[in-house]
């Protein structure tokens, strides 16, 4: 089944119904929990391993999820224990019940360094989560009052959703995990967060992608303000590119978000063309003159962002000015108080290459 608008293909029609898992490849098994903001739903995942289970990603830190997951326990896992629990990054719909699960089956989560000390980070309002400094930020970016104030009131902070143990495993790029007598591989990508962990079995064609690789909408490709300059769409780009390099055609991509899916290489290259005309798009607008990032939120986004998105927003067009910076000589200056990019010599529509 293939959707009108990509050349995706769904295997799986329908999602699980609460409390219940779908299996959708050998000993890999699908939960989705609810969310409390508009992406509604993050997908979970369940390995057979041995005499236990391993899970990745472990959902919102709510009762309703937990309750999710105690169906499950009783339903899909037959008695058997939780033995591992992989967090592919520190984002609150995937981190978010990892304090939890660790305390009830005596385990630590298994995550990247970069992924565990940016979740200890938010935890504490801090780098992503310091509403304040992005308030500022956002400011010095040209947004105006009444888009801050929807902003300050509706964004949603990391420690709501999250409880974190004390301690991790450590995973590296390249380890190679042996879950229900298989291998799995690590793949870290950059660029929607510090190092995210992607897990690839060659051997039954699954890769489970969490947010680094999705159907139907476009991860969040961000630049915060504790490293204002980041490149963080051409990180993107490039982990798209290493993600794709390891797959085989018909590889059954495992998203967080929307369904599974097959023909990763050719979502890859429509979000590929997705940010190459997002690119063109701010390019054309600075044909007009300088801009701001908030000065591209009605050229890039739909109106009526709420609280949560206006952040994602104007972290993604920063991401896209920054990346113009760096490959066709947009100007980044100061003015007034605010950061502005302009057009310099030579830098013009139709030069972007990804």
């Amino acid at each position: 089944m293939s959707s009108s608008k990509s050349a995706v293909e769904y295997p799986f029609p329908e999602y699980p119904a609460a409390g219940t898992t779908i299996e959708v490849a050998p000993g890999v098994r699908w939960l989705s929990t609810p969310l409390p903001f508009r992406l509604r739903a993050i997908n979970l995942y369940l390995l057979e391993d041995g005499q236990g289970w391993t899970i990745v990603d472990c959902g919102y830190r709510r009762d309703e999820v937990r309750s999710q997951w105690e169906q499950v326990w009783d339903s899909t896992l037959g008695g058997a224990p939780v033995t591992r629990l992989i967090v592919t990054h520190f984002h609150p719909d995937h981190a978010g019940n990892a304090g939890w699960l660790s305390q009830r089956w005596n385990l630590r989560p298994w995550m990247t360094q970069a992924e565990w000390l940016t979740a200890n980070l938010a935890m504490g309002e801090l780098y992503t989560d310091n509403v304040e400094h992005r308030r500022q930020f956002y400011i010095a970016n040209g947004l105006d009052a009444a888009h801050l104030e929807i902003f300050r009131t509706g964004v949603v902070r990391y420690c709501d959703g999250v409880q974190l143990p004390s301690s991790f495993h450590r995973l590296f790029d390249g380890d190679e995990l042996r879950i229900g007598g298989r291998a799995w591989k690590v793949i870290v990508g950059q660029g929607h967060s510090p190092e995210h962990a992607s897990l690839y079995c060659d051997e039954i064609g699954v890769v489970i992608a969490g947010d680094q690789l999705l159907p139907e909408i476009t991860t969040n490709v961000s630049v915060w303000p504790s490293e204002p300059d980041a490149d963080s769409l051409r990180l993107f780009l490039r982990s798209l590119d290493r993600l794709g390099a390891a797959l085989r055609p018909q590889t059954l991509v495992l998203p967080s978000h929307r369904r599974p899916f097959r023909r990763a290489h050719a979502r890859i290259a429509e979000l590929k063309e997705h940010h190459r005309e997002r690119l063109e798009t701010v390019l054309a607008v600075a044909a007009g003159g300088p801009v701001t990032a908030a000065g591209l939120l009605p050229h890039l986004f739909p109106p009526r962002l709420d609280g949560h998105q206006i952040g994602f927003a104007m972290g993604k067009a920063l991401a896209h000015l920054n990346y113009l910076v760096n490959t066709v000589g947009l100007r980044r200056y100061a003015e007034g108080g605010v950061t502005r990019f302009a057009l310099s010599d030579g830098c013009k529509a139709g030069a972007i290459v990804l």
